[in-house]
């Protein structure tokens, strides 16, 4: 059975968001565990005295994995080599033009007496 390649190149890149995706949150419930181990502006003492604690902690806990889950899966995807960069080996595009500092000679007058 012979196998279309766009088709086995897309299902990596779904499996590279989702496995990227799964990681960032992980790192972003570990990051609310550690905003309410560490009480940073008292919130752990807020959440537990507050009467709405569950809504408060999946809110906490599900916008940090959201967030981080995010800026991995996205990290990853702008990370992914071109096809430039396949065919050369190194990045595509022309080299960025060195910037000097331009020196210009100006007379210093005297102060004002």
């Amino acid at each position: 059975m012979v196998q279309d390649r766009r088709k086995n190149s897309s299902n990596r890149l779904v499996r590279l968001m989702i496995a990227n995706w799964a990681f960032g949150g992980v790192v972003g419930l570990a990051c609310a565990a550690a905003v309410l181990v560490s009480n940073v502006g008292g919130i752990r003492v807020l959440m537990l005295k507050s009467d709405l604690m569950l809504a408060g902690l999946a809110l906490l806990f599900g916008g940090f994995a959201l967030f981080f889950g995010g800026v991995v899966c996205a990290t990853a995807i702008m990370l992914l080599p071109t096809v430039e960069e396949k065919e050369t080996g190194r990045g595509g595009g022309r080299a960025a033009p060195v910037l000097l500092p331009a020196y210009a000679l100006a007379r210093v007058r005297a102060g004002r007496r």
